[in-house]
């Protein structure tokens, strides 16, 4: 009580009022302005009741220090106009970015929604028409168009349920998730698919077209690395040191001399042109032990 008298000293009986100031700004930010409003209510009392003379009395000296006393406490309920219509502000912002966000992420899912129903319905429409073709290569074409299609939309959807937000996927759970998604979907008995990336990072336009890639390696390999085995591995390996350094290995019978054949195919345009379209290079090494596609591809900036 000493200590708090002491600016009566030097600086009249106003001076105490300052440090209800700073109790009044402190509650306000801490606790808003409800808080601000009792601390001002309070210290100004106890302030006028045990600091100002005459101590520990309520009664009115003289007008100086009335007025003082009301010079103060208008100053100090300006002060916490100005701050509760700062935090009422913030407030309204606040919520307003909240109310934004939940349209962007319903709008998100809309599209979403609406996009896998096309895929479906263009899917449905070719397996229809595959269904009533009698040219066996006509079906063939078509049943091999709808597997990419699938492969997009498996890729965009996972891509939609996978990503933190619209810039940055996590390559990881995208892929792996990829993965299971075939596994579940193509796989034979005996033939198992591994999946071991480390956590990297890139960018939604990259994720998209690694996805398809790896989806067609693994889906040909499942189909027609291991024709006449019983058991089989394929395995997804992802590393990043540089750049994202991807590799799609079987252990089956290799391409040989289907290798020549494969190069006009579909499948392998396909993951050319991706592999342009990210900037990678890709690289096949083939033998009777296997076949290993290894993909580099540039790290996002």
């Amino acid at each position: 009580m000493v200590v708090a008298r002491m600016p009566l000293w030097f600086a009249g009986d106003r001076a105490p009022y300052a440090l209800i100031f700073l109790a009044v700004v402190g509650a306000s930010v801490l606790g808003g302005w409800r808080s601000g409003l009792i601390a001002l209510v309070f210290g100004q009392l106890l302030t006028w009741y045990a600091i100002v003379p005459p101590y520990f009395s309520m009664s009115i000296p003289d007008a100086e220090r009335l007025g003082g006393f009301v010079i103060a406490t208008s100053a100090q309920l300006l002060i916490l106009l100005v701050i509760a219509l700062y935090q009422r502000e913030v407030d309204k912002g606040t919520a307003e970015r909240e109310r934004r966000m939940d349209l962007v992420t319903h709008a998100l899912k809309e599209i979403d929604h609406r996009t896998r129903n096309n895929h479906q319905t263009v899917l449905a429409m070719i397996h229809l028409q595959a269904q009533r073709s009698k040219d066996e290569a006509v079906r063939v074409a078509l049943n091999q168009v709808a597997d990419r299609i699938d492969a997009v939309a498996t890729a965009s959807q996972s891509l939609a349920l996978r990503s933190g937000d619209l810039e940055s996927v996590r390559l990881d759970d995208h892929l792996c998730s990829l993965c299971e998604q075939i596994e579940r979907g193509l796989s034979r008995q005996n033939v198992n698919i591994s999946c071991d990336v480390e956590e990297i990072t890139t960018t939604a336009d990259k994720a998209i077209p690694i996805a398809i890639i790896v989806n067609e390696l693994v889906t040909n390999a499942l189909k027609h690395a291991f024709d006449g085995r019983d058991e089989g591995q394929v395995s997804v390996t992802g590393r990043l040191n540089g750049a994202i350094r991807l590799s799609i290995s079987d252990n089956g019978n290799g391409i040989g001399k289907r290798m020549s054949a494969s190069r006009g195919g579909l499948g392998t345009k396909l993951i050319e042109s991706f592999a342009r379209q990210i900037g990678a290079t890709h690289e096949v090494v083939s033998s009777d032990r296997g076949t290993t596609h290894a993909l580099v591809i540039p790290a996002a900036d």
